[in-house]
């Protein structure tokens, strides 16, 4: 049998299955690239109520996606660092002289050539302050990639495109090139010269945005560009004009230049229908009057010309209707079927939701609100407990030269202490937007609850505590396991305008909640022998409810819960703690963490920040872990001056440090008397140095673990004076 025929007809037949698939990935590449185009619109200082006042906006959102965006950036807010965050995926480091751009010429290029060693295109938009951008940012907080954005579409064959300006008099403002530049501050094309601007006498600096050439340069840039930038900087230029106007004047100038930028992105969405491209519209920086009202989150919109109203979802914040600025640079590179390791942020998700826009509305509302109300509640209730905390000291001081009567009114004031964390996470549950309310129904509820406590005990000390702590344990776990949505409301929770952590326990509640804790499970053991065995399944539950992915992944709480329990643990136990001890308790951190990292990594179908850490020490290296740690302890320095935490904190050092010489014996003698809370009141000690230690607002942690040491130590104390 001659078999060249069948050899022959085989390696055709391979030649051809080989040929369609190389020619299908060649055709498949090159429809991506005629097709996707993104578009992205920046309208600097706009505010969320300013998008009822645009019509062609309002209809677009009939097909568009919707949220508030967290406009956070590295250190000292600016909103040159809010636009560079847009594309770099990372808070980002900029000052206002590093975010100039200009038109590459004979000139630009060779100062560009002579500080980088590096040649560039003959034409372009190029950054001449690259090499300070990059220093700039391997000092920042956070490492970002300047670039990364533009870098990653450039690595793939895209090409990017800036358009306009927000140019004041004299002034060249030019920061939207920092969201499509790339690594090396270079942009193929783009227009951000004056000849975008027209004179207008009436109009803020007698000057505005000339809509007929820049649709002009954006039909002759489209077809060569992927991914555009455009910025609309009327608004920006009324912003730095303000000062010079009457409030009414600034108002009518506003809505008109609204109804310009509404017509013209209007018309620009309607003329691009046709491609389907991707519509971005965004706020890097909210308004001034935006700022001083507390609302700092922006509106963003993203069009997409599938009919129906939506909201945007995101891992980083877990949160419908609230995204991070570090989300818009991951979401345009899947636009493009395209990801970066450098970017924290991740891709933004479509929701749908009716009316989604006023649910937008009323998000805000909701958070501004708490935001707003936030500084000023906490702070009463820590002047609160440090002062009650004081006068039960002074009473110990000076007992008897008192009624005994009066011990009973610290008691409950005492007991108060320990409750209103509780209060602040059912509060949520009334929706209340007045302070004044607002610090009725705290007190009011505190007192109740108290109350209930005292006659469902019958005034036993170890029972009040016990049912106190409880019931707050309790509650806090049921909301943690059941989606944190009393504690992301809450005034003791975590705000999302801040923008340190969106979901899972903060750590305020984390303090809380080992401290409550601790405190809980010892009087347990004390007043009813409970196993221990029972006690350490129980505090792995708890270690399980901080530390698991779904639930939050609050790594810190997590090492700092293991170091506590697993001390209260060997101390319950009769042991004392060695070195071989510290070295199991260390080993025991090391695991729990890591088994939370691989459920993230390899489990979760929707990783948290540990996930994203972990990564981005991969991609980074061990320099990330540096900027890491360096970002814990810069935040507890700088929150160690300015929280009222820090006052809380110290003032129960200062008075447990006297309680131990007067009177004295008392703390002896209650550890005495009361062995097993003795242990748990060294364990909370422990939590708070760890918890100081290991969390980036380590102090807030340790100063709402220590409320309640120091309250249950002058409980016990003056009911056992009494």
């Amino acid at each position: 049998m001659n078999i060249r025929p069948i050899r022959f007809v085989s390696i055709l037949m391979v030649w051809i299955i080989v040929s369609s698939f190389v020619s299908y990935g060649e055709n498949n590449r090159t429809d991506l690239s005629k097709k996707m185009k993104v578009v992205l619109f920046v309208l600097n200082r706009i505010e969320v109520q300013d998008l009822d006042q645009m019509p062609r906006l309002k209809e677009l959102m009939q097909e568009s996606s919707v949220a508030l965006m967290n406009t956070k950036a590295s250190g000292s807010n600016n909103e040159f660092k809010s636009y560079a965050t847009l594309g770099w995926g990372v808070r980002s480091e900029v000052s206002q002289s590093t975010s100039l751009f200009y038109k590459v010429d004979d000139e630009i290029r060779a100062i560009y050539e002579r500080r980088t060693g590096s040649k560039i295109p003959e034409s372009g938009i190029v950054s001449i302050d690259i090499g300070k951008l990059i220093e700039q940012n391997k000092k920042g907080e956070y490492g970002a990639i300047p670039g990364e954005l533009g870098n990653v579409l450039r690595e793939n064959g895209y090409k990017t495109a800036v358009l306009g300006n927000m140019n004041a008099h004299d002034v060249q403002l030019t920061p939207a090139a920092l969201i499509a530049m790339d690594s090396k501050g270079y942009i193929d094309y783009g227009d951000i010269s004056d000849e975008l601007i027209e004179e207008d006498i009436t109009r803020p600096f007698g000057i505005k945005t000339n809509y007929s050439i820049l649709s002009e340069r954006l039909r002759e840039l489209y077809a060569a560009s992927d991914f555009i930038v455009i910025e609309l900087g009327d608004i920006a230029r009324l912003e730095r004009y303000k000062e010079n106007v009457y409030s009414e004047v600034y108002e009518e100038y506003r809505r008109e230049l609204l109804v310009e930028i509404d017509d013209f992105i209007g018309k620009i969405a309607k003329d691009l229908k046709e491609d389907s491209p991707k519509i971005l519209i965004t706020t890097p920086y909210p308004s001034s009057a935006a700022i001083n009202r507390g609302e700092r989150l922006t509106p963003l919109i993203i069009y997409d010309g599938k009919l129906g109203e939506k909201v945007l979802y995101s891992d980083t914040t877990k949160r419908e209707g609230i995204v991070g600025n570090v989300d818009i640079g991951q979401t345009v590179l899947s636009y493009f079927d395209l990801s970066s390791d450098h970017m924290t942020g991740t891709v933004l998700k479509s929701i749908p939701k009716e009316d989604a826009w006023d649910y937008i509305k009323n998000v805000n509302l909701r958070v501004v609100n708490t935001s707003v109300q936030r500084a000023r509640v906490l702070y009463s209730f820590a002047i609160y407990e440090i002062l009650i905390s004081i006068v039960a000291f002074i009473f110990i001081m000076v007992r008897k030269k008192l009624s005994p009567h009066w011990y009973q009114y610290i008691l409950f004031a005492l007991a108060g202490n320990m409750v209103v964390p509780l209060t602040l996470l059912i509060m949520p549950v009334f929706g209340v937007t007045s302070v004044e309310i607002t610090y009725l129904l705290l007190v009011g509820i505190t007192t109740c609850i108290v109350l209930l406590m005292n006659r469902f005990t019958k005034n036993h000390t170890l029972n009040t505590l016990l049912s106190i702590t409880a019931l707050l344990v309790f509650a806090l776990i049921v909301d943690i396991v059941t989606g944190q949505n009393l504690i992301k409301n809450s005034l003791l929770g975590y705000d999302p305008i801040i923008g340190a952590r969106y979901y899972g326990i903060g750590n305020e509640y984390m303090g809380i909640l080992i401290g409550a804790t601790i405190i809980f499970t010892t009087v347990l053991i004390e007043k009813y022998a409970v196993n221990i065995y029972g006690t350490i399944l129980f505090y792995i539950f708890v270690v399980l409810v901080i530390g698991l992915p779904s639930l939050g992944a609050n790594v810190g709480g997590t090492i700092t819960a293991v170091a506590a329990f697993i001390f209260v643990s060997i101390r319950l136990s009769g042991a004392r703690m060695d070195i071989k001890k510290i070295i199991y308790t260390a080993l025991g951190i090391v695991g729990a963490v890591a088994i939370m990292a691989g459920i993230d990594l390899f489990i979760s179908d929707s990783p948290t920040h540990l996930a994203g850490a972990i990564k981005q020490i991969t991609a980074g290296g061990p320099i990330v872990v540096y900027q890491i740690i360096m970002r814990k302890i810069s935040m507890n320095l700088r929150l160690i001056g300015i929280t009222v935490w820090s006052k809380v904190l110290i003032s129960a050092i200062v008075i447990l440090g006297m309680l131990l010489y007067r009177p004295i014996g008392h703390i002896k003698n209650m550890s005495s008397k009361y062995s097993k809370v003795g242990i748990g009141w060294t364990g909370i000690i422990v939590a708070c140095i760890v918890g100081f230690s290991v969390n980036d607002s380590g102090i807030v942690a340790a100063a709402t673990s220590i409320i309640f040491l120091t309250s249950s130590i002058l409980y016990l104390i003056i009911d056992d004076l009494s």
